[in-house]
């Protein structure tokens, strides 16, 4: 009989990860938590009151995002989780994830832990800089739960808001993303870096080869190492990092599969949910084989291109059976072709034409 990989969440993430863990031979089945199940085909879905049937069925589990139910995951981790428990707990809150950067001596933005309203004036002005940059400590990704402030708006944030973290607003120059993968028995796989390209906070593309040079590119790769030893961490990890003055600062950190990621199906010979997989169930880290360029173009609402790019340039477009939603993420689209400065300059293009109109 086949291992068994429960995976908790029914989103795209976790419908990627079922996909390549069906293509490695492993059965699937799912945990819906609160989500709009888009993995129908691909194993069992259980809820949470069917939690005890969901573990019975599972040799070991993981995860599509880090905030979910304490007690769930704690429940997993008796049956075999990765990443593990305290890797997700401190990596899902902003406070304890700059902490452990800054215990491992892993740069990051000025910042301070802000508990109330009546501390923000006083953490403010602690840090360098006019102005800061607040964010939940528990979600806020994709632009959400974020505030830009100053000594005469501090009233932008809700209380309810609170916790929040204050970060120096810094002028960032660039932004860049590294995937590492860690098998169980601590070997790792790190991919190409990619460059990011933002709108609004969400994520709208992918550069890869990203254009860093080749320190800083290894630094990064050192960086993701150090991590992900400390924390004796199993999976596929993702760091995003700026660039700022000319040095390479970590901006946010996921414990899972990532969007910046997605380049690698297709591209490489293990993307980063077969290496995910992989590792979780006991298999060795793969080393990815990247001989080409590539580039990854997020489709959101319901916009199309109004055509594809031609030539020798390979393109995949893959959507996630989601509805439309102002700002949702449907799909994805990866070009892929041996001329990195063609593939970049058709992803420009697309970009232009469905997120800059």
């Amino acid at each position: 009989m086949s291992k068994r990989l429960g995976i908790i969440g029914c989103g795209q993430l976790s419908q990627m990860l079922g996909e390549a863990a069906n293509r490695l031979g492993y059965a699937v089945c799912y945990m819906c938590v609160d989500e709009t199940p888009v993995v129908a085909g691909l194993g069992p879905i259980y809820y949470p009151e069917q939690l005890n049937d969901f573990l019975e069925q599972c040799d070991a589990i993981t995860v599509e995002r880090e905030s979910l139910p304490d007690d769930m995951l704690l429940r997993a981790a008796q049956v075999g989780l990765a990443p593990n428990y305290e890797a997700l707990v401190v990596l899902r809150e902003r406070d304890t994830q700059k902490a452990m950067l800054d215990q491992l001596n892993i740069p990051t933005s000025p910042w301070s832990l802000v508990s109330s309203a009546d501390q923000l004036g006083s953490a403010l002005a602690q840090l360098p800089g006019q102005h800061a940059r607040c964010k939940r400590t528990l979600g806020g990704y994709d632009g959400g739960g974020q505030w830009r402030i100053d000594c005469d708006s501090l009233d932008l944030i809700p209380k309810e808001a609170y916790p929040v973290i204050a970060e120096a607003e810094i002028a960032i120059d660039l932004e860049y993303a590294i995937i590492i993968g860690r098998d169980v028995n601590g070997r790792t796989a790190c991919y190409p870096m990619t460059e990011n390209v933002m709108r609004d906070g969400i994520l709208i593309g992918s550069f890869v080869p990203s254009g860093i040079d080749e320190e800083k590119a290894a630094l990064a790769e050192e960086y993701a190492n150090r991590l992900v030893t400390a924390m004796d961490y199993v999976g596929v990890l993702a760091i995003e990092f700026f660039l700022t003055a000319g040095e390479l600062i970590v901006n946010e950190i996921a414990p899972r599969v990532h969007n910046t990621g997605h380049w690698t199906i297709g591209a490489v010979g293990a993307d980063q949910f077969t290496q995910h997989v992989g590792c979780v169930m006991g298999e060795p880290a793969r080393k990815p084989v990247f001989t080409e360029a590539a580039s990854m173009v997020n489709l959101l609402d319901d916009a199309l291109p109004a055509k594809m790019p031609q030539g020798p340039i390979r393109t995949l477009v893959q959507t996630y059976g989601k509805g439309i939603r102002k700002g949702r993420k449907l799909g994805h689209m990866t070009l892929i072709g041996p001329d990195a400065s063609e593939i970049r300059r058709e992803a420009a293009l697309l970009i232009s034409e469905l997120h800059d109109a």
